[in-house]
């Protein structure tokens, strides 16, 4: 089958990521013909059926080969003689990016549908399908229901629209009458009123924040689950080396195999549908414990998901194989209508 991936490969630090390895792995793997698009090459060309410019992945692909291959995609190609698409993009998504995508959807099959990503993005998504299973949260834009917010816990965390990594995330607590709002990737600030607050965590999207209660327990750290069209492929922990309450690989997270409880599985059961309805197959649930000691769902990421080669190191199981046995079974089903509106229990 051929395979189009999109991503940008300098922002991968490291050849241990999952994206430098999630390429290297597909450029040897016969059953595959495996080609790369610029994130920034999705703009350029190919709006709708018209030729776009990538780079043919094929044999040993050394880490500096990988971050070459923006320079190397120069090879005109039919959108449509492609099988299948996976966005491997990390957030924040580029103005228009999903946008440009949704004009390919009627040509060329998706991993993930870009339609559906545009609507899970949003906040109130989360907020709509998992609400049952997380801390207390809302999402809004207004400075006055944020400070309410923020009255009733004392401790809160914000998280940016269109942000990975942490950091679009924020933490957020009283001292001596002013605010507080800490970032792992920004030094903390502090401010004096909760309007000002709202305009520095917006930020330069304008769009409406959510915030969740501060769970005390952060420091056992976040559990990440990888889920592949409702398969649970496997869990595993990131800690904070530093004690910090942002958890995340990208910061200084370190990673142990964990197990699943039958609690958590009922969590990813009830939800993960409201995700395939939408063509949206590839998710990484991340779970904090509670304050009564119980893991809870504190975000769901749909579409370009990191996990696969970290369960595969954890396990030494192969992940990566079982991911692309299933994209060769995904790509020879007929495509189906998406649906956007929730499912019924």
């Amino acid at each position: 089958m051929k395979l189009l991936s999109i991503c940008n490969p300098s922002r991968y630090s490291s050849p241990l990521l999952d994206i430098p390895i999630f390429y290297q792995r597909l450029a040897l793997d016969e059953r595959f013909e495996f080609f790369h698009i610029p994130t920034e090459g999705v703009f350029t060309q190919g709006a709708k059926t018209e030729s776009i410019q990538v780079a043919s992945v094929k044999g040993i692909l050394p880490y500096t080969t990988f971050l070459e291959l923006d320079s190397q995609a120069q090879d005109l190609r039919s959108l449509e003689e492609f099988d299948l698409v996976f966005c491997r993009t990390l957030k924040p998504f580029p103005e228009g990016y999903l946008d440009r995508l949704r004009l390919w959807e009627p040509f060329v099959k998706f991993v993930n549908s870009p339609t559906g990503i545009h609507e899970q993005i949003q906040q109130e998504f989360f907020l709509k399908v998992a609400s049952k299973f997380t801390p207390d949260m809302i999402v809004t834009g207004s400075w006055m229901e944020g400070l309410a917010f923020f009255e009733k816990h004392q401790v809160i965390v914000a998280k940016r629209y269109n942000s990975c990594g942490g950091r679009g995330v924020f933490k957020i607590w009283d001292h001596n009458g002013h605010f507080l709002v800490d970032n792992p990737f920004a030094a903390t600030r502090e401010f004096s009123h909760f309007s000002e607050v709202m305009n520095y965590l917006k930020g330069s999207t304008g769009k409406p924040l959510q915030f969740v209660k501060y769970l005390q327990r952060v420091d056992v750290g976040d559990k990440r689950i990888v889920v592949v069209d409702g398969e649970i492929y496997g869990a595993y922990i990131r800690r904070s080396k530093s004690g910090h309450w942002v958890h995340n690989v990208s910061v200084d997270g370190e990673c142990f195999l964990s197990d699943i409880s039958s609690e958590e599985k009922e969590a990813i059961h009830a939800t993960f549908k409201h995700y395939r309805c939408r063509g949206i197959h590839t998710l990484g649930y991340d779970f904090l414990m509670n304050d009564e000691g119980n893991w809870c769902i504190s975000e769901i990421n749909g579409g370009n998901i990191g996990g696969f080669a970290r369960l595969e190191l954890l396990t030494n199981q192969s992940i990566m194989e079982r991911l692309f046995s299933w994209m060769i079974e995904f790509y020879r089903k007929p495509r189906k209508n998406l649906s956007l509106s929730l499912v019924e229990d």
